[in-house]
């Protein structure tokens, strides 16, 4: 079976010849890393020693990247790059002290004009063995974090609800624009569009599922409802404890949860198969805290088994680690978990 017709079929909830593989959330340093290991000379020859059967592409990139202002190299958005790394109470945030609607409306926000593009629908036609997937980043929620500081964020959910529904507004309708054009672009062959939003830590949400319900859930329902226009899946990450908010997800249009942190409070994979595995499906599930970094080759193996065993019946999983492969994940453990994988063809 290829890899496209693979992860369609697994998505549907119909079982195949084995569980889809992906690489989710591994970037370039932790993919060189492995790459140097397996003594591959590209991502494309590391994916099939592996049999991986996803491949993203984009982001968009901006046409002008140089930008200051304070003394700070800024993006698009004009936020400081370090804060995407090092985000603190002493970093710039441009939108910290906006206190009205009107100074959220005259901020100078991006214009999807301004990106580049071109090099999409190249990669797309390069990877067309791969179930493709578009990224848009971490859309909306943590951009108002970024904008505006974490600490001020959440203070302003509660004292200026008007001022965080504008800088919400803005920024969905940005990423439908976003949405349109990398869709336009991928002309149909954009299996999956992923957002990466993290609403859970290890033993709670990081805002109440109430807050989530009134400032956030209408906004990704007006993104996900354009690209369901496109007849497209959608990949919702949010690391944590989520629990509470998985029929949201649900209702507004998710069809695969990524990457199910198997350790974190209340997200037992049996239970989550039980209550959601007819509607959605789960994508990742093997532990990256202990079990990956920590665990013997054989303990790697037997957690594959498992969680296959748990939540590839009927279809509807796809195998991945519970978060990217990073430079405490011995490759050995890498390589053990795919060729497990690759091994258990009984649901």
């Amino acid at each position: 079976m290829e890899s496209r017709e693979r992860v369609l079929k697994a998505i549907s909830h119909q079982e195949t010849d084995r569980v889809p593989f992906d690489m989710f959330g591994t970037y370039a340093p932790g993919k060189e890393r492995i790459r140097t290991f397996m003594k591959a000379s590209s991502d494309e020859e590391m994916y099939s020693i592996f049999g991986i059967d996803f491949w993203e592409v984009g982001p968009f990139w901006p046409l002008v990247r140089n930008r200051f202002e304070n003394g700070k190299h800024v993006d698009e958005w004009g936020i400081p790059y370090e804060n995407y790394s090092n985000c603190d109470v002493n970093a710039y945030y441009p939108l910290s002290d906006v206190f009205s609607v009107d100074e959220v409306e005259s901020y100078k926000w991006p214009v999807i004009d301004n990106y580049y593009t071109d090099h999409i629908q190249k990669e797309i036609e390069s990877h067309n063995q791969f179930a493709i997937t578009a990224s848009m980043g971490a859309p909306i929620f943590h951009q108002v974090g970024w904008l505006c500081g974490f600490e001020n964020m959440l203070v302003n959910l509660l004292s200026q609800p008007e001022v965080s529904d504008a800088i919400i507004r803005k920024l969905t309708d940005f990423w439908i624009e976003y949405a349109k054009r990398i869709l336009d672009i991928g002309k149909g062959r954009i299996d999956i569009i992923e957002t990466r939003n993290d609403f859970g830590a290890q033993d709670s949400m990081i805002i109440s599922p109430e807050l989530f319900r009134r400032f956030f859930k209408s906004a990704f329902k007006r993104l996900y409802d354009t690209i369901k226009q496109y007849d497209v899946k959608i990949l919702h990450h949010s690391c944590g404890s989520i629990t509470p908010i998985i029929p949201d997800f649900i209702e507004i249009g998710a069809d695969i949860l990524n990457p199910i942190q198997v350790t974190a409070y209340d997200m037992d994979p049996a239970t989550l198969k039980l209550k959601f595995g007819d509607k959605l499906t789960f994508h990742g599930g093997i532990d990256t805290q202990y079990v990956l970094p920590n665990g013997t080759t054989d303990d790697v193996r037997n957690e594959v088994q498992r969680m296959i065993g748990i939540l590839a019946k009927g279809g509807g999983y796809v195998l991945c680690g519970s978060q990217g492969l990073e430079a405490d994940v011995p490759v050995e453990n890498i390589i053990a978990m795919y060729d497990e994988g690759r091994k258990v063809r009984q649901y």
